[in-house]
Formats: structure tokens, C-alpha cells, sequence
């Protein structure tokens, strides 16, 4: 070999063994922040998937308490039932039996109309009304949630919204139904389900569906036997006869509380006071509000992530066992005063 012939360059060993160790250094910090934007992304995702589904949940209870007691021109009138075109059935007949006012069932309602409590279907004078912690005052033989629901959560509220359709609608037997005279604001609040109107289908007169939804939680979420849910059970017609169908709204609800906001109808100075739904004198008071409590969670467990904070609202106390602390929740409240409440 001529010694003058140069040597090939290269890194010695000590130069290998510093960027061995740069190397690694920049790829664990690389590493480091991949995995804590993947977690905060998580957190971000899991945040917004509460966010969204508790003003989804919020948008329609409040939509449709907006709109409670809607009647159109029959809004402050006797209400009467009406069968074959005559009047039959009329005032407190139509409400629901109390332990101390019994009553019969209204005869002639299409088949189901009583499926979730005797007269449950007509009685227009609640136009909300709730159960507390438990699940309507109904048969569970005909009136239970379905399979896929897992029954109903124990402890949470349900609220019950009474309104009629916000588009007229043709006559329908088997579907209960309301007929107005539009130029008549006094005469009594005509009730049909037989498709017989009660009066003539002319330019002054239109009819219009009555609308019963029910709001509760479920225990299931379709598709996820470890979710819970928010459910509704909605007054409508199938072959004839009255149903009450029975959907999912949104997933991840666990808790409906539902208070009512009352004024003393015969004391113009009265002030605005809150009830629980198993308020004895709820009838007897003028019904202005409605307050909503609605508490969420997200579909998972959150690595690093723990809230044991207990949550009171209404008469509700939610403290998080280890398992329940892992998940991101939200609780909403939202006081909705109603636009069809009947004035002094």
C-alpha cells in the first residue's frame, strides 16, 4: 500500500455511541409529544362528544316545552270528547284516576289510548307532568320500555309533554285528534279519534294531532349495553289503532330531574316557587316553568383522567365510584318558562 494514499473518512466510535444517544434523545421527545397530543386529542374529542349531545338532548326537551300546552284557540276551553260527531265525554271525566278521584277509562278511544295510564292519553289539563325517580304510574305489561332499552334508570325523572301538532292534519281514525273553529275562541276543545270531525271541514276549521311524549333514560343505548340513554315514548297511530312508539334520542343521558315552576292561581301576588313532580296540590297550581336538569358522561374511561366529585341537583346526589371517575360528564340546567301558560 503507498502510505500516501489517503484513508477513507468515517465516524469513530465515541462519535457513534454521541449520536446514538442524540438520536435516541430526539425520538423519545418525538415519542413524549406524539402521546401528548394523542391524549389531549382524546380529551378534546371526548369533551366535545359530551358537549354536543347534552345540547342536542337540551335543544329538544326545550323545543318541545316551548310549545307545551299549544292548543290553538281551544287553549283555555272545557275540553270534550266526541264520538261518532257527537259530544260524549267531557271535563273531569278526561282526567287520569287519582287515589282519591277515581275514574273509568274513557270509552271509545282507539285501541292503545290507555296503554300508559287509564285516561293518560286525553288528560289536556297537565299539559306537563313527571314522575319522580321512577318510571310512569302505568301497566309495565303494556306500557314497559323496550328490550333494547334495558328498562328504565332507576332514580331518574320522566316528563311528560301534552301539546297539539304545530301543522294542521287531516282527519285520521285511530289517532287522537283535535278540532278547532278558528273564528271561536270560547267553545269547547273538541277531542275525536274516530275520523269523524266534529264539525265541518270548511276555511274557518282545521284539525290537528295531539301530541303526548314522554322523556325518560334508559339503561341501554342501541348498540351499547353500557351506555344509558335518552328515550321517548310518543303518541301515535298504527292500523287503526293508538301506539305509543317508543325511540332513542341521544346516547350517554344519565339523569333526567325535572322540577315545576307554580303560582297560587287565586293570589295575584304570588311568587314563583319550584315543586318536585310528586308535589300533591301540582293541579290546583298555575304551572309557569319547568326546570331541567340533564347530566351526561362520555362512552369511555379516560386514561390519567379522574373526577370523584359527588354532583347534587334537585334531590339528586351523584358521588363516582372508581370506574365512573374515569369518565368525562356534564351536568346541564335550564329553566324553561312556558309560553301557553294560562294567564291570571
Amino acid at each position: 500500500m503507498n502510505p500516501e494514499t489517503p484513508r477513507a473518512a468515517g465516524f469513530s466510535l465515541p462519535e457513534l455511541m454521541i449520536a446514538l444517544v442524540l438520536g435516541s434523545m430526539l425520538i423519545i421527545a418525538f415519542i413524549t409529544v406524539l402521546e401528548r397530543c394523542r391524549h389531549e386529542m382524546a380529551t378534546i374529542e371526548s369533551l366535545a362528544q359530551v358537549d354536543n349531545r347534552a345540547r342536542q338532548a337540551l335543544d329538544l326537551l326545550v323545543l318541545d316545552l316551548e310549545h307545551a300546552g299549544f292548543f290553538g284557540t281551544a287553549a283555555d276551553s272545557p275540553w270534550r270528547f266526541w264520538r261518532n260527531g257527537e259530544a260524549a265525554i267531557e271535563g273531569d271525566a278526561l282526567r287520569q284516576p287519582e287515589p282519591a278521584n277515581p275514574r273509568a277509562a274513557v270509552a271509545g278511544l282507539p285501541g292503545g289510548a290507555h296503554d300508559c295510564g287509564t285516561n293518560f292519553a286525553v288528560d289536556l289539563e297537565l299539559v306537563a307532568q313527571a314522575t319522580s325517580n321512577t318510571w310512569l304510574n302505568a301497566d309495565p305489561r303494556s306500557c314497559a320500555p323496550p328490550a333494547v332499552a334495558g328498562g328504565a334508570h332507576d332514580g331518574s325523572d320522566t316528563l311528560t309533554i301534552r301539546r297539539a301538532s304545530l301543522e294542521p292534519a287531516k282527519p285520521h281514525a285511530g289517532r287522537l285528534q283535535l278540532y278547532l273553529r278558528l273564528q271561536e275562541t270560547h267553545g269547547g276543545g273538541a277531542l275525536f279519534a274516530d275520523g269523524i270531525s266534529p264539525g265541518p271541514q270548511d276555511d274557518n276549521a282545521e284539525v290537528r294531532d295531539i301530541e303526548v311524549r314522554s322523556y325518560y333514560v334508559a339503561n341501554r343505548s342501541v348498540g351499547r349495553e353500557d351506555s344509558p340513554a335518552l328515550r321517548v315514548k310518543a303518541l301515535t297511530e298504527s292500523r287503526g289503532a293508538a301506539q305509543f312508539r317508543d325511540e332513542e334520542l341521544v346516547p350517554g343521558v344519565e339523569d333526567l330531574q325535572v322540577e315545576f315552576g307554580v303560582r297560587d292561581p287565586h293570589d295575584a301576588d304570588a311568587k314563583l316557587r319550584f315543586v318536585r313532580p310528586d308535589f300533591p296540590e301540582l293541579r290546583a297550581q298555575r304551572l309557569v316553568a319547568v326546570r331541567l336538569w340533564l347530566r351526561l358522561r362520555a362512552d369511555s374511561t379516560e386514561a390519567g383522567y379522574e373526577d370523584t366529585r359527588a354532583l347534587r341537583y334537585s334531590d339528586a346526589t351523584f358521588i363516582p365510584d372508581r370506574l365512573a371517575a374515569g369518565q368525562r360528564r356534564v351536568l346541564i340546567e335550564r329553566t324553561v318558562f312556558l309560553r301557553n301558560a294560562a294567564p291570571f
